[in-house]
C-alpha cells in the first residue's frame, strides 16, 4: 500500500485516496480485521490490538476466529460469508470473544464479503465494535426492573445475578453470601457451586482468616485471592474448592448505606489470576444491584413486623393471628379439626403501671409472653391483642385438654416475677372457646372467647370460663341498644363534637374532626365505641355515616358564613359505607347542598379498607381522589400495609393511632411504629397528623420528626358546636393554647 506520510507520520504532500482511507481506519475507534479466503488475516487496525491484544504475527498458523473465539465460530462466520457470495451482502453478528487475557468481550460485528471480477470469494472485513458495558447494563437493567416490578424474593433475585453474571463471563463462578446478625455467613445464592459446599459454609463466622468472604466481611474491603492453595487465608477451606477444579477467589463486600457489611459477593475462578478491568466493571454494576436488593428486603421485612407482630413482645399481632386462623379454618371445610381458643387477660394490669411505671409494666408483659410461649407448642400459636390481653390458638384441643391448658397458664402466672429487684405477683382470666363446637368462623370465635374471659372476671378473676348459651344475653343488650339508636338517628338525638387539629409550623388551625356523640335519655352518654359496632352490626352504620357527613359539612358551611376560617373538616367513614357504589354520588351531593368544595372534606378511613382492593374500593377511591376530595388513612401503622400498594394510592394523609402515641414517652416501640410513619409519609410526600397528643414531651418528639400536624388534648378536647365557635373566635390568627407548654 502506498505510504503517502513523511517519517514524522504526517500527511504527505500530495497525499493519494488511499492514504485517506488508511488514515480513517487506523484512528477509528472499530476493530477491523481483515482475512483472506482461507481466514488468514491480512490486516488489523490499531484499535482491534487495543481491544484484543493481538498484533498480525500471533495469527501465524491459525485462523483469529479460532484463537478470538473457537474454531466452530471460525467455521461458521466463513461459511456465512461464502453463502452471501450469491448476492455480494455483508451481515451482521453478535458474538462473545476472548482477548488475549482470556476476558470475554461481547462484539457487534459488521462482517463482509469481498470477491474479485469473477465472483470467487477471496477475503472478509469485519468491523467490531465493543458492545461489552451496554449487554451488561442492559442485561442488569431488565433483572432490576423485572425484580422491581414482580416484588421478587431476595434469593430468587440474587440467584439471577449470578447466572447473569455466569452467562456474560462463562469462566466464572459467581456466589452471594449474607452476614447474619451473629456475624455469620449465610448463603444468598451459589447455583453452580455443589449443595455440600454451600451447607458448609453456612454458619461460618466472618474473621482475619475465613477465606475470601469471610475475611472480606470481616474487614470490609476487598479481597482477592489469586492461588487458593497457598493463600493463607484459605487453609481451612481449600479442601472444598480445589476438588472443584477452582483455584481464585475474589470477593468483594456489599455495604450497606449506614456502613454495615450485609454480605460479600465473589467471583471463584479456574486458573490463579487477579480479576481484570471487565470483571471489576462487572463487580461494580453487581454490587449496587444487590445492595439495593438488600436494603430494599430489609425495609420490607421491617414494615412488615410492624405490620404482623407486636413491637414490645415480638409476638404475632391481632391481624396476623386473625389470618392464620382464617387459614386454618378454610382448611378444615368438613370441620373434623379441635381447636380451642383461648383469651387471657391479666387482672389488674393498670395497678403495675400506676405504681411501679411503664416500663416495669413492659417488662412483665414481655415475660408474661415468654411464659406464654413455654406453655405452647410448636403446633400453637400465642398473640398479644391488646395492652394486657393475649390470645392462644391451641391445634388439636378439646375442652378438657383446654381446661388442662387453661389451669396450667394460671398457675404459671402465679409463680412470682422479678422485675428491677422487685418481686410482683400477677394472675390472670381466661376465656375459652371451641371450634367447631361454640363457633365455625373466625369472628364468632374470638368474640366468644373474650366474652367468656370477661364472664371469668365477673365472677372474681383468676379463673377460667367456657362460652356458654347464657352469654348470649350480652347478644340482646346489644339488640336493645340497636333498637334506641334507630330512635335516635329518626329522633334527631345525636350531634356532633368537633377537635382542632394544630399545623405543626405555625400553631394556626389545620382542621377539624368532627366525631359522633350520643346522649339518650335513660342510658346516658353512649361512646361511639359502643354504638358504631351496634350500627354496623344491625345495618345502621350507612344511615349514621350520611348523617354525620351532612351535619359536619353544614357546620363547615356556618362556620364560613360567620367568618370563621376553617381550612376543613374530616369525617369518619365505615368500610361498609366507603364500599356503596353510591357513596361518592352522595358525598358529592352534599358537598353542593352546602356551597363547599371537595377540598374542604378530607374522609377519613381505616387502613384495611385502603388495602382491600375490590373494585367498588378501588372505583370509589379514584372517584373521590378525581373529585378534589382529601382522603386519610386513619389509625396508620395498626394493620398491613404495602408500601407499594399505599404509593400507587391517592391518599393524601396518614393518621398515627393514639396507642402509639400515649406510649411514646417510654415505649421504644411505640416510638419506632410513630417514626416509620412519619417518614413514610415524607417519602410519599403525604401530610401526618398525629392523634392523642396530650403532653409537651409528645409534642416535641412529633415535632422534631417532622410531624405536619397535631391533634389532642393538649390543645382541646372534643367541643360542641357553641365551644367550638368561642374558641375559633379566641384564637382567630393567634398560635393555639397550648396551657402544658413550657
Amino acid at each position: 500500500m502506498h505510504d503517502g506520510r513523511n517519517a514524522g507520520g504526517c500527511l504527505a504532500t500530495n497525499p493519494s485516496r488511499l492514504d485517506f482511507i488508511e488514515m480513517a481506519i487506523a484512528r477509528t475507534d472499530r476493530a477491523v480485521l481483515i482475512s483472506d479466503a482461507e481466514g488468514h488475516p491480512c490486516y488489523l487496525n490499531p484499535a482491534f490490538e487495543a481491544l484484543f491484544g493481538y498484533g498480525l504475527d500471533d495469527f501465524a498458523g491459525q485462523t483469529p476466529w479460532s484463537l478470538l473465539a473457537g474454531p466452530m465460530t471460525d467455521e461458521r462466520l466463513h461459511q456465512r460469508a461464502r453463502s452471501f457470495g450469491k448476492t455480494g451482502g455483508g451481515f451482521h453478528d453478535d458474538l462473545l470473544l476472548r482477548t488475549r487475557s482470556g476476558d470475554p468481550v461481547w462484539v457487534s460485528a459488521r462482517l463482509d464479503p469481498v470477491h474479485d471480477a469473477q465472483g470467487r470469494f477471496t477475503h472478509l472485513v469485519a468491523m467490531l465494535a465493543d458492545t461489552t458495558q451496554s449487554k451488561r447494563l442492559q442485561v442488569f437493567q431488565r433483572l432490576s426492573l423485572d425484580a422491581l416490578s414482580r416484588d421478587m424474593p431476595l434469593k430468587e433475585f440474587m440467584g439471577q445475578i449470578c447466572e447473569q453474571v455466569q452467562a456474560l463471563a462463562p469462566d466464572t463462578i459467581c456466589s452471594i453470601l449474607r452476614v447474619d446478625e451473629n456475624q455469620k455467613l449465610r448463603p444468598l445464592a451459589a447455583p453452580s457451586l455443589p449443595e455440600s459446599v454451600a451447607k458448609q459454609i453456612a454458619g461460618l463466622e466472618i474473621g482475619p482468616r475465613a477465606g475470601s468472604c469471610g475475611t472480606a466481611a470481616w474487614r470490609g474491603e476487598p479481597v482477592v485471592v489469586e492461588d487458593i492453595e497457598i493463600d493463607p487465608l484459605w487453609t481451612d477451606f481449600k479442601h472444598l474448592f480445589l476438588p472443584l477444579g477452582l483455584k481464585a477467589c475474589w470477593s468483594y463486600p456489599m455495604v450497606l448505606r449506614n456502613g454495615r457489611v450485609a454480605g460479600t459477593f465473589a467471583f471463584y475462578f479456574p486458573e490463579s489470576r487477579p480479576p481484570s478491568a471487565w470483571h471489576l466493571r462487572l463487580v461494580e454494576t453487581c454490587l449496587s444491584l444487590c445492595v439495593m436488593a438488600i436494603e430494599r428486603h430489609e425495609a420490607r421485612t421491617q414494615i412488615r413486623r410492624l405490620a404482623y407482630y407486636d413491637a414490645l413482645t415480638g409476638l404475632p399481632n391481632r391481624v396476623l393471628m386473625r389470618q392464620r386462623l382464617e387459614q386454618t379454618l378454610a382448611g378444615d371445610p368438613q370441620r373434623r379439626k379441635s381447636l380451642a381458643c383461648l383469651c387471657l387477660d391479666l387482672d389488674r394490669f393498670k395497678d403495675i403501671n400506676e405504681a411501679y411505671g411503664l416500663p416495669a409494666g413492659d417488662m412483665v408483659l414481655e415475660a408474661v409472653s415468654q411464659r406464654l410461649l413455654d406453655r405452647a407448642s410448636s403446633s400453637d400459636m400465642v398473640a398479644r391483642m391488646s395492652a394486657d390481653t393475649f390470645i392462644l390458638l391451641l391445634d388439636d384441643c378439646r375442652a378438657e385438654d383446654a381446661a388442662a391448658a387453661a389451669q396450667g397458664l394460671l398457675a404459671r402466672l402465679r409463680e412470682p416475677f422479678t422485675v428491677s429487684g422487685r418481686v410482683l405477683s400477677l394472675s390472670g382470666s381466661i376465656g375459652i372457646a371451641l371450634y367447631p363446637d361454640d363457633a365455625t368462623d373466625v369472628e364468632t370465635l374470638v368474640n366468644r372467647c373474650e366474652t367468656a374471659m370477661s364472664e371469668a372476671k365477673t365472677a372474681g378473676r383468676a379463673n377460667y370460663h367456657f362460652f356458654s348459651p347464657e352469654m348470649n344475653v350480652a347478644n340482646r343488650d346489644r339488640l336493645e341498644l340497636g333498637a334506641a339508636l334507630r330512635e335516635a338517628l329518626a329522633g334527631n338525638q345525636l350531634s356532633l363534637a368537633f377537635q382542632p387539629q394544630i399545623d405543626r409550623t405555625s400553631d394556626e388551625i389545620y382542621g377539624v374532626e368532627a366525631l359522633a356523640r350520643w346522649t339518650h335519655p335513660q342510658l346516658g352518654t353512649v361512646g361511639p365505641d359502643r354504638f358504631i359496632p351496634v350500627a354496623e352490626q344491625i345495618g345502621l352504620i350507612e344511615e349514621l355515616g350520611l348523617w354525620a357527613l351532612d351535619a359536619a359539612c353544614a357546620q363547615l358551611a356556618r362556620w364560613r358564613a360567620g367568618g370563621r376560617d376553617v381550612p376543613s373538616i374530616s369525617v369518619n367513614i365505615s368500610a361498609q359505607q366507603f364500599r356503596n357504589g353510591e357513596f361518592c354520588a352522595q358525598v358529592a351531593q352534599t358537598l353542593a347542598a352546602h356551597a363547599l368544595k371537595p377540598s374542604d372534606l378530607t374522609i377519613e378511613i381505616t387502613e384495611s379498607l385502603m388495602l382491600d382492593q375490590t373494585a367498588s374500593v378501588t372505583s370509589n377511591t379514584d372517584t373521590l381522589s378525581e373529585m378534589g376530595v382529601n382522603l386519610s388513612m386513619d389509625d396508620f401503622g395498626t394493620g398491613y400495609s404495602s408500601l407499594s400498594l399505599i404509593a400507587r394510592l391517592p391518599v393524601s394523609e396518614l393518621k398515627i393511632d393514639r396507642a402509639f402515641i400515649d406510649k411514646l414517652e417510654s415505649d421504644a416501640g411505640a416510638q419506632a411504629v410513630t417514626t416509620a410513619v412519619i417518614c413514610i409519609g415524607q417519602s410519599l410526600d403525604m401530610r401526618v397528623v398525629a392523634e392523642g397528643v396530650e403532653t409537651d414531651a409528645q409534642r416535641r418528639f412529633l415535632d422534631a420528626l417532622g410531624c405536619d400536624a397535631h391533634q389532642g388534648y393538649l390543645y382541646s378536647k372534643p367541643l360542641s358546636a357553641d365551644a367550638m365557635d368561642a374558641w375559633l373566635d379566641a384564637n382567630a390568627g393567634k398560635p393555639a393554647p397550648l396551657q402544658r407548654r413550657a
